[in-house]
């Protein structure tokens, strides 16, 4: 965990301890370091065939299994055994299984079942296994408008869902993020809500955290200004992350250069520039470019209200362009197009 407070002497781009290439829980997928607990994989925990490892987090290790009694594929997550005599991580932990089992939305991956601790003392959280990529493996490149905004389209209603359930993903990034073709339509799914909190109006922001005071959690890279100066948030700081995200998806790369912390700190001072300026060549829909920026407004009023308002601005893009203008700020859609597409003088 970090510091709360942006230091130019640490250089953190996530909570795992691998990289995370081909995530399934917001972990990355790779061999396990030498030592430490043991193996799991071949044996049968909480009711489940351990096949796999896929990679290690902060707080736990997770595997691919099979649950044995309904034969499902599942993701195993297993509590680290040196969290064991840490009460505050073993409550976060078993809060993620409470807070998970409320989702129910076809782009969140959501639990399966709860299992009692093993012997060595790691207590398990079985969740649905999503097979696919990670959204960081598609992003090598701009993508398609239309495939960019059908991904944020699923992204914002798995939000939605989870936001009506009282929580706050508050480390939404395109490694949290899974890409899967179902019965050939491409689907997005939301991982990872392990280091979610709780909306509950009376409980306070810090409390709700489960970590010790002036800790920040998250990933720089994509977390928003108050987030990351460890002011109150609420829901529309996931909005802020999916805005940097929907950012990268049109214009290939992230609004900032530099370390974790030099974005964090640009993501604090800066707006983001121009995806023309950023990305010379890639021509973007001045509807999309300002939603996108919508979503990122460095301050929490200035954003979208809920998931649901920014849908409704979506359909609005596709149904009525001069009132999704309107709503955005756009007094003159067709004018706007026509500066997009003029040539870039010499």
């Amino acid at each position: 965990m970090r510091q709360c407070g942006v230091g130019r002497d640490e250089e953190p781009e996530s909570d795992t301890v691998v990289e995370p290439a081909r995530t399934r829980l917001g972990v990355g997928e790779g061999k396990a370091k030498t030592g430490g607990p043991r193996e799991l994989t071949g044996e049968i925990v909480g009711g489940c065939l351990i096949e796999e490892e896929l990679g290690k987090g902060a707080m736990g290790t997770v595997y691919r299994g099979q649950h044995l009694a309904s034969g499902r594929v599942v993701a195993v997550k297993a509590l680290h055994p040196h969290h064991v005599h840490e009460p505050t991580l073993v409550e976060r932990f078993r809060r993620e299984a409470r807070l998970v089992a409320r989702l129910d939305h076809p782009n969140i991956a959501g639990i399966v079942d709860v299992g009692e601790a093993i012997e060595d003392g790691r207590h398990l959280i079985i969740l649905e296994y999503a097979a696919g990529e990670s959204l960081s493996e598609v992003l090598v490149m701009p993508l398609p408008p239309e495939r960019a905004l059908h991904l944020t389209r699923q992204i914002l209603l798995g939000l939605e869902h989870a936001h009506g359930a009282g929580l706050v993903h508050r480390d939404l990034k395109p490694d949290n993020m899974i890409v899967e073709w179902i019965d050939g339509a491409e689907r997005v799914r939301i991982v990872d809500f392990g280091i979610a909190i709780l909306r509950d109006p009376n409980e306070s922001v810090e409390g709700g955290r489960l970590t010790a005071s002036g800790q920040m959690i998250g990933t720089p890279l994509y977390m928003s200004p108050e987030q990351a100066k460890c002011e109150p948030f609420d829901h529309r700081t996931d909005l802020f992350a999916l805005g940097v995200v929907l950012y990268q998806m049109l214009a290939g790369m992230r609004p900032f250069d530099g370390t974790a912390i030099d974005v964090a700190i640009a993501n604090i001072n800066r707006d983001p520039p121009a995806i023309a300026t950023r990305s010379p060549g890639v021509l973007v829909d001045p509807l999309h470019e300002r939603f996108c920026r919508k979503l990122m407004a460095r301050k929490l009023s200035a954003r979208f209200a809920s998931a649901r308002a920014a849908l409704d601005v979506l359909a609005l893009i596709e149904s009525d362009r001069d009132a999704a203008g309107t709503h955005l700020g756009i007094t003159d859609v067709a004018r706007a197009m026509a500066v997009v597409a003029l040539p870039r003088r010499p």
